[in-house]
């Protein structure tokens, strides 16, 4: 409560890129000292038999995982498991260095407790974030992009390139498909596009690295069932829903910066979220996993996405909204949900309640 009532509005008087930047800066500072760490470890973890899992073939000490966007450059990259996070996805990474777009390009949405991201993918480029990747102690995803200025039609290509840089060193690899803030960036989502991707990556996996798909909000049916199909077809381990959402038309936001280049964070966009995650859920013959990501403030938010039908959750929003404590609260949270339901475990709730959902009407 004191970070909510005191340190936030203070912290929301201020640019809001100047106070991610600083806040970078100051978690890569702990990330370098392991005694740091271990003192924020220390207050901030909090795990249960209840809530730890495997999956993917790797160990999860909590469902709650950091989404790519808040550490584009893998900076902090050590301060994420301290601070409570099971995971943490750094990135998006292309295999070139990209600047984004031009600045002003986060904004704040607080009466809707969201944002509007526009930055474009900006990045410093795989070969020098996986200088950072060696560095790291906890599980770690990298999230991979295609470099703004290669065709759409080469994108198989670029995408090899960036996962051969970076898989060596990072425990998942996420493959982006729908950052909002590029143009025809979304259009990898298409069948005819996304599977050479896959093909390739696949191909090329030999350490048999997770691969994870993060896509859009803004899809048909046709389209969702295209990523479903593919996702089988290609093995792929888990699909991220969703991006940040960029049609609006249904949002009714009230901030100030709402029309705003970008696309959505935050608790607009967490029903339709919820919705997605079901019907892939419903569609899944439980060949992969699902990652649960907008609109996560709390223990019941993440709780719904789970009887939606995810594994795992992410968030940022929240976080930035919330606090430091906010992954502690949450799993606290969570543990009291699921012992007040008599689960034992929190696979027990996985897709309980996926039925009650429909997202194409």
């Amino acid at each position: 409560m004191f970070y909510q009532r005191v340190i936030r509005p203070i912290l929301f008087l201020i640019d809001p890129e100047k106070i991610h930047n600083f806040t970078i800066w100051g978690l890569s500072f702990f990330s370098k000292y392991k005694l740091l760490n271990v003192l924020l470890k220390a207050k901030l973890n909090y795990t249960s038999p209840r809530l730890r899992q495997r999956l993917c073939g790797l160990n999860f000490k909590n469902p709650i995982g950091l989404a790519a966007g808040l550490d584009k450059n893998g900076q902090a990259i050590n301060t994420w498991s301290a601070m409570g996070f099971a995971w943490a996805e750094i990135g998006s990474i292309t295999y070139q260095a990209q600047s984004g777009n031009k600045k002003p390009r986060l904004w704040r949405l607080p009466q809707d407790k969201g944002l509007v991201v526009y930055y474009g993918l900006y990045n410093q480029g795989a070969h020098k974030i996986v200088e950072q990747l060696k560095k790291k102690t906890g599980l770690i995803s990298a999230s991979i992009a295609k470099s703004n200025d290669i065709a759409l039609e080469q994108a198989a290509d670029d995408y090899q390139a960036t996962f051969e840089v970076v898989s060596p060193y990072a425990d998942i690899i996420t493959i982006n498909l729908s950052c909002p803030n590029v143009d025809n960036f979304t259009g990898l989502q298409s069948k005819k596009l996304l599977e050479p991707i896959l093909e390739r990556v696949q191909s090329i996996n030999k350490q048999q690295k997770p691969i994870w798909l993060k896509i859009g909000q803004d899809l048909s049916k046709a389209e969702l069932d295209d990523i479903i199909y593919l996702s089988k077809k290609y093995h792929i381990d888990a699909i991220i829903a969703c991006n940040l959402a960029k049609d609006r038309g249904s949002l009714d936001l009230k901030s100030l910066h709402r029309d705003k280049p970008g696309g959505i964070s935050g608790e607009k966009i967490r029903d339709r979220v919820d919705k997605i995650i079901a019907y892939l859920y419903q569609n899944s013959e439980g060949q992969y996993k699902i990652i649960g990501t907008g609109g996560i403030f709390s223990g019941y938010d993440a709780y719904k996405k789970i009887k939606a039908g995810a594994n795992l959750v992410q968030l940022i929003t929240g976080l930035i909204y919330n606090g430091p404590m906010t992954i502690n609260i949450i799993n606290r949270q969570l543990e009291n949900l699921l012992a007040n339901d008599n689960f034992k475990h929190i696979s027990e709730a996985v897709g309980l309640e996926s039925g009650d959902y429909h997202l194409y009407e």
